[in-house]
């Protein structure tokens, strides 16, 4: 059963794991909220934040926020509204390339004879793994269970995985939108075209 409803504040967010706790103005209770039950698409929720939402009743007996929908902050007479820290989302106009590039540098580091047919193997499969990884902790944040932890994520994206992860991203709208998650990623892709240019120096 859904109370009418109030306005509150988020005391707690643990962004790797999605959920965080509000308390109602005026009131003690620390009420667990999701992700999932955040309204503002494309952002996250912060520490200190002001929302309106409705109290719900579970059937275990817990209280939990619903329809958690951020609210204008006043301060000094004016409306002041949070600057959104979620990085800009990759579209497919720039994955298919991306990947595409990608795929045509491991061809021809291969036909050249740079690098070892074996390296330039193990890419797909990694990618799918990635992938898989990836629907898991989605799977995962959705019905509150034990996230992946993303240096794991990160481990599987540097080991050459990282086209799966970009399609997942886009894909399962995924770990897409995280500024800080986004900028270790792109350093990722990055050592990873770095390595396939330099195989030859390393290698020897």
């Amino acid at each position: 059963m859904a109370e009418a409803p109030v306005l509150g504040r988020v005391i707690e967010w643990d962004d790797a794991r999605g959920f965080g706790f509000i308390r109602p103005h005026g009131d003690e209770r620390r009420l667990f909220f999701h992700i999932r039950d955040y309204r503002r698409s494309g952002r996250r929720p912060e520490i200190g934040e002001f929302v309106r939402f409705r109290a719900s009743r579970q059937a275990d007996g817990r209280w939990c926020a619903q329809d958690v929908d951020r609210v204008a902050q006043r301060r000094r007479g004016a409306v002041r509204r949070a600057v959104s820290t979620d990085a800009p989302r990759v579209g497919w106009t720039a994955v298919g390339p991306l990947v595409a590039a990608y795929l045509a540098l491991l061809t021809w580091s291969v036909s050249a004879g740079r690098l070892p047919v074996a390296a330039a193997a193990c890419v797909p499969v990694l990618s799918l793994l990635t992938w898989l990884v990836y629907a898991a902790d989605k799977r995962a944040a959705r019905e509150r269970r034990r996230r992946v932890p993303e240096a794991h994520l990160h481990a599987l994206e540097l080991a050459g995985g990282w086209p799966g992860a970009l399609l997942a991203q886009r894909v399962l709208h995924h770990k897409s939108r995280k500024r800080s998650y986004q900028v270790v990623f792109w350093i990722v892709v990055a050592l990873n075209v770095a390595a396939v240019v330099a195989w030859p120096e390393l290698a020897g």
